[in-house]
């Protein structure tokens, strides 16, 4: 078989591969505003952070009106302040930056970060 041909079907079946795989976002979004609530539903702590999973409950204040969103935190999302890492329920009065990806519908949090106290 000739390198042409064995270009051409390697071509073919990379097109097939892409056409035929599910779509994902992989582009993150981000929200900020204030932990109103937590709900810690387990949790085996990492050394490297994360490993707790749960609810935050983040209110925005949206052209001056106050919004709440739930964000499900699963045991990937690291949860940081400054260099430290912390778990779930040390969020609650913190304002926080959350980087998030839809699933299913649902706001999944990658990261969250607390960048001081309510404001």
């Amino acid at each position: 078989m000739g390198v042409i041909k064995k270009r051409a079907i390697l071509l073919t079946t990379l097109v097939v591969v892409a056409a035929t795989a599910p779509a994902v976002s992989v582009a993150d979004e981000k929200l900020e505003g204030n932990v109103v609530g937590t709900n810690l539903t387990l949790c085996h702590p990492r050394p490297t952070g994360g490993g707790c999973e749960g609810t935050l409950t983040l209110e925005m204040k949206t052209s001056g009106t106050a919004q709440q969103v739930a964000i499900k935190v699963i045991a990937d999302t690291i949860i940081k302040k400054g260099q430290d890492y912390l778990f779930l329920p040390a969020t609650q009065g913190s304002a926080v930056v959350v980087s998030y990806v839809t699933d299913k519908g649902q706001k999944v949090a990658k990261s969250i970060d607390v960048v001081g106290p309510a404001r």
